[in-house]
């Protein structure tokens, strides 16, 4: 497997390199609004997944072609945590880009109930924990967790890292029409921020597709969310930079690999893959017609699927 995805535009980090540990949807969640559709194999089950020559070969070559990183990021096709030895890979990226780049960990929050992961993580730079629920109820609609993940863990989870934690916080909080926004959910989760005291609150939107319908909230419903919130919580939008220069041999390589993590538009593509429209246009039309990638619309946008790995 490649390790490495991007870097891809992030409405939070700018160009952020993704890397991905985890076999394709390892988690112990299995969320209604996940992109990458349902999860394979729900477990809470750590263990170490990769060849970390291999690794720090991979980081090497990709940094040398000198792309435009602002973060690396942990993250993936799973949830990263179900790695063990975070620590080994945080250092390896580390020693690889000589620390140019600020590492994040982007985490369904689950297992950070477990002292060992949380220590695991110290030398991050930034951790994006999510919390998609202030309530059990909601929890269990929206996560469907691995029966030993519990909401009062994940919230003693989140409590326990920021006390530990020196890096900074972001907690991201996905907002589900008709689910988990309303404003009495929102005054739970702002008692909850209260507890758990993050740097940042960033409301984020399921803006891509999943596996079933998925009912975004009214704009303005979220600003009342925000507003309740208070001072730290931000709405987070779409996010784009200019085109940094495309690193990749193999042009389908690339927009591959970011469509077996994501499910991309053709915007996203532009500005991740580095081509003019018209030139990617007609990449992306090769590949359809060779059944490697799909279509599918979704909020009346068209997104580009891949099923198959890269």
């Amino acid at each position: 497997m490649s390790y490495f995805y991007g870097p891809v535009p992030s409405r939070r980090l700018g160009f952020s390199l993704g890397v991905n540990l985890t076999p394709k949807k390892f988690c112990t969640l299995d969320c209604i609004y996940c992109q990458l559709g349902r999860t394979t194999k729900k477990t809470i089950k750590r263990f170490f997944y990769v060849e970390i020559i291999e690794f720090k070969k991979e980081l090497a070559k990709i940094i040398n072609n000198n792309p435009k990183i602002d973060y690396i990021s942990i993250s993936g096709s799973g949830e990263p945590t179900l790695h063990k030895r975070l620590d080994k890979i945080i250092d390896a990226i580390k020693d690889v880009a000589n620390n140019k780049y600020p590492v994040s960990v982007i985490t369904n929050s689950s297992l950070l109930y477990k002292k060992e992961v949380r220590q695991e993580l110290a030398g991050a730079d930034l951790i994006i924990p999510s919390l998609d629920a202030a309530t059990k109820k909601s929890f269990s609609r929206i996560d469907k967790p691995h029966k030993q993940i519990t909401f009062e863990r994940t919230i003693d989870g989140l409590i326990n890292l920021r006390k530990e934690f020196k890096g900074k916080i972001w907690l991201e909080i996905m907002l589900l029409g008709g689910i988990n926004d309303s404003l009495e959910e929102a005054r739970k989760f702002k008692k909850l921020v209260n507890r758990i005291k993050p740097d940042k609150v960033q409301l984020n939107l399921p803006i891509r597709p999943a596996g079933i319908s998925i009912t975004l909230p009214d704009y303005e419903r979220v600003k009342k969310i925000k507003k309740i919130i208070g001072k730290k919580c931000e709405i987070v939008s779409s996010f784009y930079k200019d085109a940094q220069k495309k690193f990749s041999k193999s042009v389908q390589e690339d927009i591959r690999k970011y469509l077996n993590i994501r499910p991309a538009t053709m915007r996203d593509l532009e500005k991740s893959v580095g081509l003019e429209k018209g030139i990617l246009a007609r990449q992306i039309k090769r590949m359809l017609d060779l059944g490697l990638i799909a279509r599918k619309i979704y909020n009346r946008k068209v997104y580009f699927i891949c099923d198959k790995a890269a």
